[in-house]
């Protein structure tokens, strides 16, 4: 075993690395991907900055607090899954600004040395509740939903996310869903479900949400595995794939293919060089060898057809995709179709019902509402996602 093997071994999936891309998720819930460059540093707008070192080698999911000085420390956040129940109540409290002792200047001043460092947030709420005449009257829920509100506000911390798949799709779903084709984690897990993805597959995909499924798919498939990914353009745009981290192994299984080139049928390469060719000359030749063998390949694996499933998401008419792709698709292999509107899929739907060559085709909507789960407290969350998306599904059949 050679020395490269034994230290990707040895790495912690669990720990950050130099050069990886991870996920900041701030007091005030809002987030953003970063990327951990050695000596650089990692600015958090008004939550303050730091040095990209200090994160390699911390533990994600962990919550840390910036100090003066560019340093950051773990820190644990106060959630009132801590609260205990008392007698007390919030039915004579006056929820006016009165009940604050401090003066509007007072409490400037102490934003201002928060934001110098001077002052910890810890010290400013502890300030704001000592002289709050309101406070002590409160239950024990209201302090912690208060305290929790000012850390929002003046807390200089931040919680370290990996950037998995559902991480990913989080983000990207609250920050720019129309990246990600406004698919949610759900609707997203479903379609991976559907699709009977294993470790072995042999998957063709379009994906024009800039790469969140073909790197979804990445993470089911080892070796032996292939992903096909089918586009418009010259390159295909899977942005998202490379926020993943994905080692090279991984980014070695995927293979990509522009629309123009899907029928298209390869010539030997003639290309020669001429009697007393310069190096420029030579290098412009291997290289426009090796994109003809490429090319050469990447059509052959697409023409050896039977791939395990075929999963799109299209701004196309999804119909149309699928007649250009399902020659591709081996028997009894699943058919998969997201698309944020169900308008497009209903067309489908009636067409893959008519054919002899599906089974078991279901057009469904994507649900889901979160609950606040706590002792004694469990309910819905107040705000949920309008929709997730439709997901078209098929069993295709062996053709006779």
């Amino acid at each position: 075993m050679d020395a490269m093997h034994v230290d990707a071994m040895n790495v912690d999936p669990t720990v950050v690395k130099g050069g990886d891309h991870v996920i900041i998720r701030m007091p005030s819930t809002n987030a953003k991907i970063v990327c951990v460059k050695p000596d650089t540093t990692i600015s958090l707008g008004k939550f303050g900055s730091f040095m990209a070192n200090e994160l390699i080698g911390q533990t994600f999911g962990h919550s840390y607090e910036i100090e003066k000085g560019g340093t950051i420390k773990p820190h644990q956040l106060s959630g009132f899954d801590d609260a205990e129940i008392t007698e007390a109540n919030n039915q004579k409290i006056n929820d006016d600004p009165s009940a604050q002792k401090l003066t509007f200047e007072q409490i400037e001043e102490l934003k201002a040395k928060g934001l110098a460092g001077d002052v910890s947030a810890q010290e400013i709420i502890s300030s704001l509740t000592e002289n709050n005449e309101s406070f002590a009257k409160k239950t024990e829920f209201s302090k912690s939903k208060y305290i929790q509100r000012k850390q929002r506000k003046f807390m200089k911390s931040f919680v370290l996310l990996e950037a998995t798949v559902y991480n990913m799709c989080d983000f990207f779903f609250v920050v720019n869903p129309t990246k990600i084709r406004g698919i949610r984690a759900d609707s997203l897990s479903q379609v991976l479900s559907l699709s009977n993805v294993y470790s072995t597959a042999r998957v063709l995909a379009v994906d024009d949400g800039q790469g969140l499924l073909i790197g979804a798919l990445l993470t089911r498939i080892s070796n032996g595995g292939l992903v096909f990914g089918v586009h418009t353009g010259d390159v295909g745009n899977y942005d998202i794939t490379r926020y993943m981290n994905f080692p090279t192994e991984v980014k070695d299984r995927l293979r990509t293919l522009p629309w123009t080139k899907l029928h298209h049928k390869m010539e030997p390469f003639v290309d020669v060089l001429p009697e007393s060719p310069s190096e420029q000359d030579i290098m412009g030749h291997e290289r426009r060898r090796r994109g003809h063998a490429k090319l050469t390949e990447t059509i052959d694996t697409l023409n050896k057809g039977h791939f395990d499933a075929l999963i799109i998401s299209t701004n196309f008419n999804p119909i149309s995709v699928i007649k250009k792709l399902v020659p591709y698709l081996g028997g009894s292999r699943m058919l998969v179709v997201y698309d944020q509107c169900k308008e497009p899929l209903i067309e489908a739907y009636a067409q893959l019902r008519e054919s002899t060559e599906f089974l078991n085709v279901q057009l469904t909507e994507s649900w889901l509402r979160e609950y606040q789960v706590l002792p004694n407290r469990t309910h819905p969350t107040m705000n949920t996602s309008g929709g997730g998306g439709f997901i078209l599904s098929a069993i295709h059949l062996a053709p006779q």
